[in-house]
């Protein structure tokens, strides 16, 4: 039986439309070059895998951007993204100096805070009026920290040593080197984690905890891509936390981690 020629042209008009919406086999989808710390696990690590790098790839995934992650020291990924040799950074958090330099997503990948170390056996430091002028303490090379750390340096005096890595920091203090080390953590890296990440379990512990800071993926405002490419990142990430996958894949990395590095 023949259709009526009405549902005939109706029937011809949604198949074009599905056509036409379906991608196609040989366009390919847009690919860009950003670039990933190399010594912040857990959220971003030396093989370009992480927390933050993976919740930052799904949402690019999710608005049609594939990404090339370049490992790489944070100071060296911070300095390409405000010089605009880099369209994007993973993680950045605010600091003076990037104000009109650094578009921030905007939402945050994470939010941290500062636990001080310091020596098992040595007397406890439980709140942070108690460090004397002159302590030295282990910060990272590029880091931004929150105000209330710098802060309570410029108040007690205390003075920042930095170095590559928490990692080395921690040894460092294990060994002797450094009076205090400040390790970023949140939910996803815990403060035994990181401590037998770096093989001093047992030798450093946790004395105290201020201040808090959101990580973002920065964006380059030199970088002709950079405004635009935040608000793809923007809408991916929105789309993302809605369907409840950036939560999972948080709750993946704990599960993960649930155990101090290195048992």
């Amino acid at each position: 039986m023949r259709l009526p020629r009405a549902v005939e042209r109706a029937s011809a008009i949604l198949a074009f439309a599905l056509v036409a919406a379906a991608p196609s086999r040989t366009s390919a989808r847009e690919t860009i070059d950003i670039a990933v710390e190399d010594a912040a696990a857990p959220w971003s690590q030396a093989d370009g895998t992480g927390y933050a790098n993976d919740v930052a790839r799904a949402a690019f995934a999710v608005a049609g951007v594939d990404v090339r992650m370049h490992v790489m020291p944070y100071a060296r990924c911070k300095q390409l993204v405000v010089k605009g040799e880099m369209v994007a950074c993973v993680t950045m958090s605010p600091a003076p100096e990037l104000v009109g330099v650094v578009r921030f997503s905007a939402r945050p990948l994470f939010e941290f805070a500062c636990d001080f170390f310091e020596r098992t056996g040595q007397p406890v430091h439980q709140k942070p009026e108690t460090l004397e002028p002159g302590t030295r303490i282990g910060t990272v090379l590029g880091y931004e920290y929150p105000p209330e750390v710098l802060e309570l340096a410029r108040r007690r005096k205390l003075i920042f040593d930095p170095a590559p890595t928490e990692e080395t920091n921690l040894r460092k203090l294990a060994a002797g080197r450094l009076d205090m080390a400040v390790v970023n953590r949140d939910a996803v890296k815990s403060a035994d984690w990181v401590a037998g990440r770096a093989g001093v379990t047992g030798k450093v512990r946790s004395a105290f905890r201020i201040g808090a800071l959101p990580g973002y993926i920065g964006f380059s405002l030199a970088h002709p891509s950079g405004p635009a490419l935040a608000r793809r990142f923007d809408a991916g990430l929105e789309r993302l936390i809605a369907s409840g996958e950036r939560d999972r894949i948080q709750q993946r990395w704990i599960a993960g981690n649930a155990r101090p590095a290195g048992t």
